[in-house]
């Protein structure tokens, strides 16, 4: 296996011309997106177009979308965002629903599918495989391919943006083709994943070499570090910070407190201007939706399993608009207040809670665990203080735990700031409590935190060689035959080729967890193949495919030691015009990891023709 370093072509392998970039950024919750010109970049980066979003329904306005699709009863698209949310109302309260699909925060299922581990160690259990057949039920249970539902989000969200440009007469200089889309994902995305998302994409008309992906936490970190003073938090010694924090050969932590996911990202900012990763992204499901679930669970306990499933199932737009209400409330709740919390809860609620029990709220209040924390007046319930932040105490919980073990880590012991971005951040008990469990830490954040991700995504567009190097996350390799030593390796593995004895399944590493690679670094393997023989020579017509696993271990002997998998296929097809492979020759692999997707590359001894790709689903 060789190592080797190239100054690779910005941008990647995407080869057309950058007019104007965009960027998605598909949220677990909410969604949106923005945008800027190459000459705007060139002259002014921060110049980036975003869109605001209304509710006809709740008539506010925001910068993000609700990460919802609503499709017609012949299931094709009918809506997204608060207009999905407003018609299914409309539809529910009409009680002509019931043959329509309605998917909301469906992203993290794909987060879900990772099995990130909760046990604060900041490794990762062997996750689960996705499927590119996999389906996602709607709010009824009703099953849509889960290709084709993040495929609408794309396709509505890069439509949108679309209008807008023609709307202002911007598509009469530029053409589709003269638009690079980015696409935002979370940092500790699985490989699969983050294919499964690509390929959605390019099912929402997005094409490859027109397409990138960008990681979150990071593109918050391009952003924040070009914001003017005045774009942070006031005050004149957290002003000098803010001044610091991003200055060349300074650390620092990027956290994006996102709805569903909470990504930890260590930069540094080299001596001449780049940034590089400095500690493997981590983190897990721990963002704003868990404080949903809790405050679900706490009308759960307080009225019944029973009459809540029915109010949500039955008063669908009432439900909707109770969660609208406690994002609201989220966002105002502060970490020393203890005024009541006034939430108007709809009275359907307790209507049906009275044709279950016979009892009123004020009275199932009282006798509740909840009634000197609680009461009832004029279809509001009041909270404590005490008690609307203990919903949040879980997330936070999770979210400090897995902050305080990156802090051990000798690489983070000096970082100067701690940049909190995401729509999460805009909850001041949130940012109050990480202040809190960190005096002796300096926390930095801007204003609109939720944008930060979508513009800093417009501006890695523009220059993705920003980021120069990363951390691996883990240890990636194939399995190779070596000389059988008895007292080294297992009998189990024992195998014999050509009347002699080797050891199978033995893990030959590519990459390393933990290792720096940087951007045009490559590794390459080399395999040999003879289809001389008559039972193998059918295979010359057929691609060739090598395993690639991972572990999260930094050193696993054997393909199937505890914390390794199967990650992917390596394809590798001849290109040549027989579309037959030479009876023998030997094919080098070459492998880069260092940017946002692995790429892969193949050549042949025989100097003919091949691409190779991974294949993850």
């Amino acid at each position: 296996m060789t190592h080797e370093k190239q100054n690779p072509k910005k941008g990647g392998e995407q080869k057309r011309e950058k007019i104007v970039v965009a960027a998605i950024d598909f949220g677990s919750t909410y969604s949106g997106y923005a945008f800027s010109f190459r000459d705007d970049f060139q002259t002014n980066p921060l110049k980036i177009h975003t869109n605001h979003w209304s509710s006809v329904q709740s008539g506010g306005i925001s910068y993000k979308a609700p990460t919802t699709v609503l499709l017609k009863p012949d299931q094709t698209f009918h809506s997204f965002g608060y207009d999905a949310e407003d018609k299914y109302a409309e539809l529910s309260e009409a009680e002509e629903h019931q043959e329509w699909y309605y998917f909301s925060r469906f992203k993290m299922k794909l987060m879900n599918a990772l099995d990130i581990s909760k046990d604060q160690t900041g490794s990762d259990r062997l996750f689960t495989k996705l499927e590119r057949s996999m389906e996602i039920e709607d709010i009824d249970g009703k099953k849509m391919p889960y290709m084709a539902i993040i495929a609408h989000a794309i396709r509505y969200l890069k439509e949108h943006l679309l209008r807008q440009l023609n709307d202002k007469n911007i598509l009469e200089a530029v053409t589709a083709d003269g638009i690079f889309w980015v696409l935002t994902v979370p940092a500790i995305w699985t490989d699969s994943a983050k294919q499964f998302t690509r390929e959605a994409a390019k099912e929402a008309g997005i094409h490859d070499d027109q397409l990138m992906l960008a990681y979150e936490p990071e593109a918050a970190a391009l952003y924040c570090r070009l914001l003017p003073i005045d774009r942070f938090e006031s005050g004149g010694e957290h002003q000098e910070l803010v001044l610091k924090t991003f200055e060349r050969g300074k650390k620092f932590m990027v956290i994006d407190l996102g709805g569903g996911t909470v990504d930890f990202s260590v930069q540094e900012t080299t001596g001449v201007g780049k940034m590089k990763s400095i500690h493997d992204v981590c983190g897990g499901p721990w963002g704003g939706a868990k404080v949903d679930e809790e405050f679900i669970q706490f009308l759960i306990k307080l009225v019944g399993a029973d009459v809540f499933t029915e109010f949500k199932d039955e008063c669908r737009s009432e439900y909707l608009e109770l969660m609208r209400i406690l994002e609201i409330k989220k966002k105002q709740i502060d970490y020393n207040s203890q005024n009541k919390i006034p939430f108007r809860i709809p009275v359907s609620l307790f209507e049906i809670l009275k044709e279950h029990t016979g009892c009123t709220i004020t009275d199932i209040i009282s006798n509740s665990p909840y009634a000197k924390s609680t009461n009832y007046l004029q279809d509001r319930i009041n909270f404590d203080a005490s008690l609307f932040r203990s919903f949040f105490r879980s997330s936070l919980q999770d979210i400090t735990s897995h902050l305080r073990g990156i802090l051990e880590d000798p690489v983070c012991q000096d970082l100067l700031g701690i940049v909190v971005v995401g729509g999460y951040a805009d909850s001041r008990l949130v940012i109050d409590s990480l202040k809190d469990a960190f005096p002796g830490k300096r926390f930095v954040v801007p204003t609109e935190a939720g944008l930060a991700v979508a513009k800093g995504a417009v501006l890695f567009g523009h220059d993705p060689e920003i980021i120069c190097s990363r951390v691996c996350r883990y240890t990636y390799g194939d399995d190779i035959c070596i000389p059988f030593i008895e007292d080294k390796h297992q009998f189990s593995n024992l195998t014999l080729i050509n009347k002699k004895r080797f050891c199978k399944n033995i893990f030959q590493k590519f990459f390393e967890k933990g290792e720096k690679v940087f951007l045009g670094e490559k590794r390459s393997f080399t395999s040999d193949y003879d289809f001389r023989d008559e039972g193998r020579a059918y295979q010359r017509q057929q691609p060739l495919t090598i395993k690639v696993y991972v572990s999260n271990r930094k050193t696993p002997k054997y393909i199937d030691d505890v914390g390794c998998r199967v990650l992917g296929e390596i394809i590798v097809k001849c290109n040549n015009k027989s579309k037959l492979w030479p009876e023998t020759f030997s094919c080098e692999i070459q492998m880069e990891i260092a940017g946002t997707e692995i790429q892969v590359t193949a050549t042949l001894s025989t100097k003919e023709k091949a691409t190779a790709k991974f294949d993850f689903l």
